[in-house]
């Protein structure tokens, strides 16, 4: 069966590249005529221009002019996405989507009744278009349920992977489990669907039914324990769980990273540096482990290896969130060694 596991962010702890924030809450007293400046929102439609289908669960960040992420949102089934009610300005909409060409659209907010936008997502010469969901691969333990929970299971991952409507997908998973209460996988799921939702207490409870009825046996719902945990600066409870976690998958790379995620935040540096180096080993082309790296190499006053560090993540993922400050951190690294700051490449 097809786990799931949750890429974990970088802490708040780290020197730079800060988590996106929760939305801000801003005063709405009430709808305004058109052309007031009440606070309003943005919305808008994403599309793929080569075929004008809807583009499905992309992310869209909302920054102000100066650069502040306001917060970033998924496109539904149908391609559309809005923001909450906030102040008149000027506002820069991000979006990117391996093999197209990166999004920055700048809009001007007056007041009610906000912004419209229409984006239409253009693929690079020569690139695939995201791959579609794969669907999950069938398990012994899964050919052991009952059909009828074989047939819940299936609608539920269809509609959690491939529908990605987390929320049309609780109710199949919970069928499963009142057919098949041991069943795990379906907790584990609904943990996963339960964080899509940003429903975080829930989703830590479903990630612990999971790991209470596979008798701690399953590492993916180590590993997403682990990763709230570690959010919630509870990093003693989240290494026991990582390392529970990579005791029966010693080859999980957010395993590792997760590890590495505690160390750094607990001073452990040349530690939290290999468990890093083992998540980089493990899934190379994943651009935050290279951010990771960076904040431990500066913790051990590795300069060069810092630098290192932040021109392969600004090589990979040069329209990446921490761009700017990358390459602020970069520039400050090349003066503290007496060098010349060397311009960055172009985009």
């Amino acid at each position: 069966m097809r786990r799931l596991t949750r890429l974990a962010l970088l802490p708040a702890t780290l020197l730079i590249f800060p988590l996106i924030g929760a939305p801000q809450a801003f005063s709405q007293a009430g709808r305004g005529l058109p052309g007031s400046t009440e606070p309003a929102g943005i919305s808008g439609t994403v599309v793929y221009q080569a075929d004008n289908k809807p583009a499905q669960r992309v992310k869209v960040e909302v920054k102000t002019s100066s650069g502040q992420s306001i917060d970033t949102y998924l496109t539904g089934t149908d391609g559309k996405w809005s923001t909450t009610a906030i102040p008149p300005g000027q506002y820069v909409i991000v979006i990117e989507v391996e093999g197209y060409k990166p999004v920055r659209q700048s809009e001007e907010l007056l007041g009610y009744p906000g912004v419209l936008t229409n984006i239409a997502l253009v693929a690079l010469p020569g690139a695939k278009p995201p791959a579609a969901a794969a669907g999950p691969v069938v398990s012994a333990r899964e050919l052991g349920l009952p059909q009828e929970a074989q047939d819940a299971l299936h609608q539920g991952t269809d509609a959690l992977f491939k529908k990605h409507d987390p929320a049309a997908s609780l109710p199949f998973f919970q069928k499963v489990l009142v057919m098949a209460p041991d069943f795990y996988e379906a907790a584990y799921y609904q943990g996963v669907a339960l964080m899509e939702l940003g429903r975080k207490k829930e989703a830590e409870d479903a990630y612990k039914n999971a790991a209470s009825l596979s008798d701690d046996k399953f590492p993916d719902a180590d590993f997403a324990l682990a990763s709230m945990l570690t959010d919630e600066k509870q990093f003693a409870d989240a290494e026991k769980l990582i390392r529970t976690g990579l005791l029966m998958m010693p080859d999980a790379w957010n395993g590792q990273l997760e590890l590495s995620r505690v160390l750094l935040a607990t001073g452990k540096f040349a530690d939290a540096e290999q468990s890093a180096l083992a998540a980089r080993k493990l899934k190379p082309d994943f651009p935050r482990v290279y951010l990771l790296l960076a904040n431990i190499h500066q913790q051990l006053h590795r300069n060069d290896a810092v630098l290192d560090d932040l021109n392969t993540y600004l090589k990979m993922f040069p329209n990446g969130p921490y761009v700017a400050q990358a390459k602020a951190m970069k520039e400050q690294t090349e003066k503290a060694l007496g060098r010349t700051p060397t311009p960055n490449e172009p985009l």
